[in-house]
């Protein structure tokens, strides 16, 4: 176990109207929606996950840690390279495929949807560490059809929907696959904590949206957190280029089987323990659409 400061939830005393609205470098509305952050206790996911299987601290928890080395070596390839250059298409996606299939959810009817590109972080990458505490999708279908516009189009969102409301479709998830690469040694610097959603009280939702972040313009639709010492945080310390850490980022049932929050908040985290001279993370994440369908 660590403690450390996690930034980004959302002030008690905060009255909005809809949405909060944040940009990543502020509030958009003049409205510091943020309360004083202090260390919190980020506890050891690998001895939680110790006496369980991938598939069931998926279910319990929202996430799990796998064993993976991957045989891609050019992380950095990627939708606009063919397909004989571009490892991501030809040797990930499969991996990932058989890695749901097989490990994740292995007892299911599934169709997945993949894209042949990864989110990457860190020097010499476009995207900075993801700072503070979210939830990328909000917790309907709505939800979810919105963020993808703001993310791609009309058409793609629409597309999405015609699929999710066929009536052999029982749910849909997706999973973010996180891990670290191009680094020779584990990883101290910027780990990411995951939020264990059945700790998670309904009221300490907050609905919120990234203005001027997505490339169409449209903000997006998510949630932010207020926070509570009943929130139960955790972190796989020392992840290796071998691991891949798989967490849901949203996930729907039309049965309503599941009710509440079933996806983790998640954010990147100073950890105090850090050695000032540890090589600075080098990270990848990759997001797995899957329709659940019925028997």
């Amino acid at each position: 176990m660590t403690e450390a400061t996690l930034n980004g939830f959302i002030r008690r005393d905060l009255v909005f109207d809809g949405r909060v609205k944040i940009r990543i470098n502020g509030p958009a509305d003049g409205v510091m929606p943020w309360a004083a952050a202090a260390p919190i206790a980020i506890r050891n996911a690998r001895t939680l996950q110790a006496t369980q299987s991938p598939k069931t601290c998926l279910d319990r928890h929202g996430f799990a840690l796998l064993d993976h080395d991957s045989q891609v070596r050019d992380w950095d390839s990627g939708a606009a390279d063919t397909l004989d250059k571009n490892e991501i298409a030809r040797i990930y996606m499969p991996e990932i495929d058989a890695l749901i299939r097989h490990s994740l959810l292995p007892d299911l009817k599934l169709e997945i949807v993949q894209s042949p590109g990864l989110v990457r972080r860190g020097p010499g990458t476009h995207n900075p560490y993801a700072l503070g505490v979210h939830q990328d999708y909000g917790l309907t279908p709505d939800d979810y059809q919105e963020s993808l516009e703001a993310f791609s189009s009309p058409e793609v969102g629409q597309s999405w929907r015609q699929r999710f409301d066929r009536p052999e479709v029982a749910g849909f998830v997706v999973v973010n696959f996180w891990r670290t690469v191009y680094m020779d040694a584990p990883l101290q610097h910027m780990p990411l904590a995951v939020c264990d959603p059945a700790s998670v009280a309904a009221e300490d939702l907050v609905p919120a949206a990234l203005v001027g972040f997505s490339p169409t313009g449209k903000d997006t639709n998510q949630l932010s957190l207020r926070h509570s010492d009943q929130q139960a945080w955790y972190y796989y310390p020392a992840m290796t280029t071998k691991e891949v850490l798989a967490f849901k980022v949203f996930q729907y049932f039309k049965d309503g089987r599941r009710t509440g929050l079933q996806t983790c908040f998640h954010t990147a985290f100073s950890d105090p323990q850090t050695p000032q001279d540890a090589p600075q993370r080098q990270s990848c994440e990759h997001r797995v659409g899957i329709f659940i369908l019925n028997d």
